[in-house]
């Protein structure tokens, strides 16, 4: 009676013991970091380097943040070294709007105006005067006004800017693409996913360079 008592007692705490195991396993694994929905392009996304989208890198990224403004920075100078043209030729970069609006109000105006100018084909063009200009704008009481002032400099059409940038379409873009970045657990800004993967932020153009390298050789086997 005695051994049937300890064999039941043991038992008993090798369950237990199994219980928290797994209990402890399925609690301590990482949250989901591959989300379908970024394997494809929407027609709204704005691309650049290849148009084959087949290996996809989304940004996600607040015009009015500042580690968003160092790694505008570290992208210009990945893209400015001819050794990286091969890897631009085979991956999609994605732009997408994620304005943190509690810390930085200007943000989502910013992503009006750049979406404003995208109408006339200059997105990437004014995303880049945004981010070369963040100290000017990021503080006004009104940005409106800079904002303006930009499309003319970049020669576009300021009537039809202005319009753009106040309309229904505009806003709607804008917070479409901020849900998008909800839906896949965007926390902060910027935030990166390659082929539907959330990545670590590279944290120079080389560690950049060897990420997508090692994409694309996967990719290729």
């Amino acid at each position: 009676m005695e051994t049937k008592k300890i064999l039941l007692i043991i038992g008993s705490v090798i369950g237990l013991l199994a219980f928290l195991f797994g209990a402890y396993y399925f609690t301590s694994q990482p949250q989901q970091t591959y989300f379908e929905q970024l394997t494809q392009v929407k027609e709204t996304d704005h691309t650049k380097w290849s148009k084959n989208n087949k290996i996809l890198l989304h940004e996600f990224s607040d015009f009015q943040c500042p580690a968003c403004a160092s790694y505008y920075g570290l992208f210009k100078s990945f893209e400015e070294n001819p050794e990286n043209k091969d890897i631009m030729e085979q991956v999609t970069f994605i732009y997408r709007n994620f304005p943190l609006d509690q810390i930085h109000p200007n943000a989502r105006e910013a992503a009006y105006a750049a979406e404003a100018a995208a109408n006339q084909n200059a997105f990437f063009i004014y995303h880049d005067l945004l981010f070369e200009k963040q100290t000017e704008w990021e503080n006004a009481g009104d940005p409106s006004a800079l904002f303006l002032k930009y499309a003319e400099d970049l020669e576009l059409n300021v009537e039809q800017f202005q319009k753009d940038y106040e309309s229904d379409e505009i806003q709607d873009r804008v917070q479409a693409d901020y849900l998008s970045g909800v839906d896949v657990d965007v926390q902060g800004t910027p935030t990166f996913y390659l082929n539907g993967y959330k990545i670590r932020s590279p944290q120079t153009p080389e560690e950049l360079r060897q990420i997508l390298l090692s994409e694309i050789q996967k990719a290729s086997n």
